[in-house]
């Protein structure tokens, strides 16, 4: 992205790390470094897009779904998510949204608010943003980003404005987006400054997790961020902007003692072949089994051998705490208390 000063940043993250033992309730998260990137670290040199000029050094990588506006998909998401896999950063996903031209505002006529008169500007355009909301989910899927949290770049922009006599009508937009993320089952931020959050959508508040930039070089002004609210909701991340766009995560985002993964209360539960009930639905959703049962049977049994192969543990089809450890159970996670545990998206 470019240099705040310049061109409003665009972002959103989702991040937070995590101790790895039952000793881990005192590590902390606190000012994690990371970045967000997009279509400046997209080149169409050479046969099709690939990643370019991408950043190294931080845990996580934030991947743009959107080329710039909604209704847009970033054509160098592919290889971007390629370099995040090969690098081992963790990575989130966010989506710019944007008031719809009078073509999408036509075509907006139904959708979840409803059927609209050819004059319902603020009918349409919460039926456009929930178009824009699900386009991006679908490009999410598609393309494999391991992210369950979108973060939505509410911000000012020179090619795709946002209405100027409408904040009421921009609102609606960005109400549609966020219902439909959350209908979708993915957890939802902000990224936006306190201005243009207002400039842009008014009074409308949300109680969401925020992103905010500090619109400077100096992560001291990032990390100050933390304890400001742009919407009305927690500060999650913090945002500099140097050569790259460069995050920190919040105190809240700490890892904090209790707060495990999908698998924690099973850490202590040993199975085996015949066991049932919902300790073996995790363990096959942990093991990607096709077929989740809740039953350990012959395909569980096979697949938790070949996995024990894989990681040099003692192949015997039985699942104890040297397993659940490996498989991340006694991990502690960081972030506020809703949508804890899809904080973290490690890819694998």
């Amino acid at each position: 992205m470019r240099r705040f000063a310049t061109w409003a940043v665009t972002a959103a993250l989702v991040s937070a790390a995590a101790a790895a033992s039952t000793h881990a309730s005192s590590a902390s998260t606190t000012y994690t470094h990371g970045y967000d990137v997009s279509w400046p670290q997209c080149s169409s040199a050479g046969n099709g897009h690939r990643a370019a000029h991408m950043p190294t050094g931080g845990s996580y990588v934030i991947l743009g779904l959107t080329h710039g506006a909604g209704h847009t998909v970033n054509p160098c998401l592919g290889a971007q998510l390629k370099w995040a896999k090969e690098h081992g950063v963790m990575v989130g996903a966010y989506m710019v949204p944007s008031y719809p031209t009078p073509a999408q505002l036509a075509r907006a006529g139904t959708g979840p608010y409803g059927t609209c008169s050819k004059n319902d500007t603020y009918c349409r355009a919460g039926n456009d943003g929930a178009k824009q909301a699900a386009e991006a989910l679908a490009t999410l899927k598609k393309a494999g980003v391991p992210a369950p949290m979108i973060w939505v770049d509410v911000e000012s922009r020179r090619k795709f404005p946002w209405s100027g006599r409408h904040p009421a009508a921009n609102a609606r937009v960005v109400q549609g987006v966020i219902n439909r993320l959350k209908l979708g089952g993915v957890g939802v931020g902000v990224y936006t400054t306190s201005y243009m959050w207002q400039h842009i959508v008014g009074d409308y508040r949300v109680n969401l997790p925020n992103w905010l930039p500090a619109g400077s070089g100096n992560v001291a002004d990032a990390e100050a961020k933390c304890r400001t609210t742009a919407t009305g909701g927690a500060t999650w991340i913090g945002q500099y902007t140097r050569t790259f766009d460069e995050n920190v995560t919040c105190p809240v985002m700490d890892a904090t003692p209790g707060h495990g993964g999908p698998l924690w209360p099973y850490r202590n539960t040993t199975l085996s072949f015949g066991a049932s009930g919902a300790a073996v639905t995790a363990l096959q959703k942990a093991l990607a089994i096709t077929n989740v049962t809740g039953q350990y049977d012959v395909e569980t049994t096979a697949t938790v051998l070949q996995w024990q192969q894989q990681h040099g543990l003692p192949a015997n089809g039985v699942v104890d705490e040297d397993d659940w450890r490996a498989l991340g159970a006694f991990r502690l996670y960081g972030g506020h208390p809703f949508w804890l545990t899809k904080v973290v998206a490690p890819v694998s």
